[in-house]
């Protein structure tokens, strides 16, 4: 007799029969197909739905307009807002009284505020009650639960599933790792029972501020979803205003162009330095940058990630190769955007392991 592991039962007829358990069903499909969004490609109704971003993205402004938005379809909003200051409050609640939402604050209800919040939630979540126009906000998510721990995260996202089951729609504002994955990703700063318990999980990915102090903040469903998502972009203006863009804008590609040529700042100066002072040849580039303290391989990652028209290029080029049709050999040339040659100004490089020096390039035209 076979000692099966607990609850695993004896193969029937065909050893992958058991697969089928994780088959989707033609219901379960229809309902990701039908799913109603309150917010376009960010929030499905009746489900529980986690916005992750990272401190400063704008996830909290994005969530008070998509409040305003969800009210005028005739929901009542509440947003329970326990990551806000004094100073800011007065701010927030301006907006939900503009927007014909409640701002909940329990965090300012005394040392047992949110206990006692969490202690009625739970209650309200064992009545017989239809909440299928009742949309709830948490912001943010480790407020209520400690996201390091697995069976606390899961008891908090348990009483967020026993809401849905009345039909109560849930969101979630929660904080990115400050680390990414490899290719650039943001990472959820939890244990991953919380992504496995919600519907959904979307991460927002914010640029800088540009010169007129807005910020671009583009959507970016992870694989965890139960319905047809798109990315989607806001602006963020200066005067907190949010505005929906029409066309997506591609922020985190910008982000990791930009980390890339931080990254690779120290780099960038040495080869364009080489350059500048006449070494163009590959050989003479390399030993140039060798002597500098570059080594091999940063220096052939570095040279094709910036170098027009090659197949390694992932970046705005810096230079060019003008191949030689003596010998075909490598001949780099900097590049300005028009396609003229740079002056590059190195920085004040005291340390090899500094990889944010600013790099300069001052341009010059052919008439100059």
């Amino acid at each position: 007799m076979n000692n099966l592991p607990e609850g695993i039962e004896e193969l029937s007829c065909k050893p992958t029969d058991w697969m089928e358990d994780f088959e989707l069903s033609q219901e379960e499909i229809d309902e990701m197909e039908d799913a109603k969004f309150l917010v376009e490609s960010l929030i499905i109704s009746s489900q529980v739905t986690v916005i992750a971003a990272k401190a400063g993205c704008g996830k909290t402004s994005i969530l008070m307009q998509c409040c305003k938005d969800i009210v005028k379809q005739g929901y009542e909003v509440l947003y329970v807002n326990m990551d806000c200051g004094a100073a800011d409050l007065k701010y927030w609640r301006g907006l939900a009284n503009e927007g014909g939402f409640k701002m909940i604050t329990p965090h300012f209800k005394g040392a047992g505020g949110i206990e006692d919040w969490m202690k009625r939630l739970a209650y309200m979540s064992t009545q017989a009650i239809d909440l299928s126009m009742t949309v709830i906000v948490v912001d943010t998510l480790k407020k209520i639960a400690d996201l390091m721990n697995k069976a606390k995260a899961r008891q908090a996202m348990g009483l967020l599933r026993a809401l849905t089951a009345k039909q109560c729609t849930v969101v979630c504002a929660a904080h990115c790792n400050k680390h990414r994955t490899p290719d650039g990703k943001l990472i959820f700063e939890g244990v991953g029972d919380v992504e496995s318990d919600c519907d959904n999980l979307v991460y927002l990915e914010g640029s800088d501020k540009d010169n007129q102090g807005a910020k671009t903040v583009t959507s970016e469903p992870s694989d965890k979803v139960r319905g047809i998502f798109e990315k989607r972009t806001w602006q963020i203006l200066s005067n907190r205003r949010i505005i929906a863009l029409d066309t997506v804008v591609d922020v985190t590609g910008d982000c990791e162009a930009k980390r890339r040529l931080e990254a690779d700042a120290t780099a960038i100066e040495v080869i364009a330095s080489g350059i500048t002072e006449g070494n163009h040849k590959r050989i003479e580039l390399f030993t140039y940058a060798k002597q500098k303290g570059l080594g091999k391989r940063e220096f052939d990652a570095v040279i094709k990630r910036y170098c027009r028209g090659h197949i390694a290029a992932q970046c705005e080029p810096l230079w060019r190769d003008d191949k030689q049709l003596k010998d075909n050999a490598s001949y780099y040339v900097l590049l300005n955007e028009a396609g003229g040659e740079l002056t590059v100004i190195p920085t004040n490089r005291t340390n090899r392991t500094n990889r944010t020096n600013r790099i300069e390039i001052q341009e010059y035209s052919d008439n100059s």
